[in-house]
């Protein structure tokens, strides 16, 4: 039940890890049932050094570098990392990484996608879509972005609840984008994309939509591929079908309105844009393991459930 209600989250757990040659790859996050994002501190760098092949995925990405020595590329350019480095990634923009030994090493990692801006309910500024951005900012940021990550590390060891910990959150994310907002923000070189790049800037482009109606036809026209091509290569890279992604993604939106709205399920059917509330109700399940109604139950808390009735 937990790994089927996981698939459903995020865009992400309905994509399996897929190497697509020896320098690119697409990354699954995995996260836990009880957590919408991904937290990493105290990792040392082994003696030979750390290196990350190029990979995207469909998460934002924050990564501060208090101690650490190495490079970080966006796109094709290189940047040096040195202390108190902080780096911000947008969703599908390539990126990897190469660190030093050294043994005062420290560093966070931050990862996030819009369901937890959902839950913090708070208006954190927003960066333009696939970007990056590498800053140092001064001694005063750098010592309350450092305060600030041990704080959000401290409380995620204790498995806090969202009461406790989306405060930090949201003391974190301002600060964070408080220091990329006067840095110079980086965007990948677009011209002559390979199949793969086209492939993922449609992804990029399916997350901003508020509509999943979309035919097969309509998707291959956008990246320029017939249909049958288009097929074939969204499932190579994504390890599904096209049809299967647009069923899974609205899945996602209909769990996020289980959870956090008062709509009827034959209400939150239509908004997800099922034909009627008998097929989304067996397509729920068929994915999920149990109907809408008793996902709904299980997943709000008492004072939710007490407005819902």
């Amino acid at each position: 039940m937990a790994t089927h209600k996981d698939e459903t989250l995020t865009l992400t757990t309905a994509i399996m890890r897929n190497l697509i040659n020896e320098d690119h790859f697409f990354e699954n996050l995995e996260t836990s049932t009880e957590l919408d994002y991904v937290l990493r501190a105290g990792e040392a760098v082994p003696e030979e050094g750390l290196a990350i092949k190029p990979h995207m995925h469909l998460e934002h990405e924050i990564m501060w570098f208090h101690k650490a020595q190495g490079s970080y590329s966006i796109g094709s350019e290189k940047f040096a990392i040195k202390d108190n480095t902080l780096i911000y990634v947008s969703p599908l923009v390539l990126h990897d990484m190469a660190l030093e030994y050294t043994d005062d090493h420290e560093r966070f990692l931050f990862q996030y996608d819009r369901a937890v801006l959902n839950r913090l309910k708070y208006p954190i500024p927003s960066m333009n879509p696939h970007i990056g951005i590498i800053t140092q900012p001064n001694e005063l940021y750098a010592e309350r972005v450092q305060f600030l990550f041990k704080w959000l590390a401290q409380a995620h060891e204790t498995e806090p609840s969202t009461d406790d910990i989306n405060p930090v959150m949201i003391l974190l994310l301002n600060t964070v984008f408080q220091c990329a907002s006067s840095a110079q923000a980086i965007s990948p070189e677009k011209d002559n994309l390979s199949l793969f790049e086209k492939m993922i800037n449609f992804m990029e482009e399916m997350e901003k939509r508020t509509s999943l109606n979309i035919s097969l036809h309509e998707a291959a026209d956008t990246v320029g591929l017939s249909s049958c091509h288009f097929s074939r290569t969204f499932k190579k890279i994504m390890h599904i079908s096209f049809k299967e992604y647009l069923l899974r993604k609205k899945i996602a939106r209909s769990v996020d309105m289980l959870r956090n709205t008062a709509l009827s399920i034959t209400d939150i059917a239509y908004q997800c844009e099922f034909t009627d509330a008998a097929y989304y109700c067996f397509q729920f399940k068929k994915l999920i393991g149990v109907t809408p109604k008793k996902f709904r139950n299980h997943s709000l808390t008492s004072v939710q459930l007490h407005k819902n009735r």
